[in-house]
């Protein structure tokens, strides 16, 4: 859910500089990207909800666990077991698809339907994941971080209502 082997601010900010893409259809036929941006809503995302009955959406991955590198055959492998374990768990997922905006990496992954945060940060963490992203209905796209992303201290600026990141990393942390 991020490019390979970023951390602390470097890490938040290529969050920040990613689409988050479900692919609907088949995109060789006619199918379509339908994304969000941390930090923004997104109509595309709404309508789509709306067609499933769900009220939110999970974006997770099993690729390049801790932003390490990791084969194509290797991440295969995990995001079948993903899969699976999405599956047996009677979720609903749609593809999905995390890519820079300068298009130097992508990662395949999953759009998960009303799936409950707790369990969604369990899933990641246990597919090594530094954090998933999060989207309700009308909502903005916002970063949850699993544990084994690198801690953080909330923001100090209590006039941020509304923050991207489910703990800060403005310049604020490090004063």
């Amino acid at each position: 859910m991020h490019p390979p082997g970023q951390s602390g601010r470097r890490l938040a900010a290529a969050y920040a500089a990613t689409s988050y893409d479900v692919l609907v259809g088949d995109l060789l036929t006619g199918g379509q990207r339908v994304g969000v941006r941390l930090g923004r809503r997104s109509a595309a995302i709404d309508a789509l909800l709306d067609r499933h009955g769900a009220t939110s959406g999970i974006f997770v991955t099993a690729w390049n666990p801790r932003s390490r590198p990791t084969s194509h055959a290797v991440n295969l492998r995990a995001h079948r077991r993903m899969a699976r374990h999405l599956d047996d768990a009677g979720l609903r997922r749609l593809p999905h698809e995390g890519r820079s905006l300068d298009g130097r990496w992508r990662e395949q992954g999953f759009f998960v339907l009303d799936m409950a945060e707790s369990a969604a940060l369990a899933v990641a963490e246990a597919f090594g994941q530094n954090a998933v992203l999060r989207i309700g209905h009308g909502g903005r796209g916002v970063l949850l971080p699993t544990r084994l992303m690198a801690p953080q201290r909330p923001c100090r600026r209590r006039r941020r209502k509304r923050a991207m990141f489910a703990m800060c990393t403005c310049p604020c942390r490090t004063s």
